[in-house]
């Protein structure tokens, strides 16, 4: 009975801040749990707030998908050649330490305020992160198999494809 049990958690922590807004009697400061659901569904229902949030979906997406799309392409091109790992250690060192909501205001400046400024933002905390992971797995992979691809004459994206990201040997 998880779900009877998250539920009581649920309404008693409703309950809890019922009772506090009431108490403090500053609606402003601490609105009461009521007024805060009813907020909500006129928001919902008259005020397009399911649209801002499919909006706000769209904009993440877009910044995970970049990061990922960048990222990939800096791994394979890392994973092919030594230049190009020297070039994301590089970049890695350079950029990784930053954090993101540092390159809000220079984000802001270069994009102006609206969808390109989050973006560019989201981008950068996606791609350090997953473009360090994936060179890591990549270069975790057995030296045999990479000298397997290497011998069948396979260099950047059909070695990263066929040898880095399939699985060496299939149930099937």
């Amino acid at each position: 009975m998880g779900a009877f049990r998250k539920a009581l958690i649920l309404a008693f922590l409703a309950l809890g801040w019922e009772l506090y807004a009431r108490h403090m009697d500053n609606s402003l400061l601490v609105p009461t749990f009521s007024a805060s659901m009813a907020a909500l569904m006129d928001a919902v229902l008259h005020e397009e707030l399911l649209l801002k949030a499919l909006t706000s979906l769209k904009v993440l997406l877009c910044g995970y998908a970049g990061g990922i799309a960048a990222a990939a392409i800096l791994t394979i091109v890392a994973i092919s050649s030594r230049l190009g790992s020297d070039l994301l250690e590089t970049l890695t060192s350079m950029f990784n330490p930053l954090p993101a909501i540092a390159l809000l205001p220079l984000a802001l400046i270069w994009f102006g305020l609206g969808a390109p400024s989050m973006i560019f933002v989201l981008v950068h905390s996606v791609l350090w992160p997953i473009a360090l992971n994936t060179h890591a797995g990549f270069t975790g992979v057995s030296p045999t198999l990479r000298m397997v691809g290497r011998n069948y004459g396979l260099r950047g994206l059909p070695f990263v494809v066929k040898i880095l990201i399939r699985p060496p040997f299939r149930t099937s």
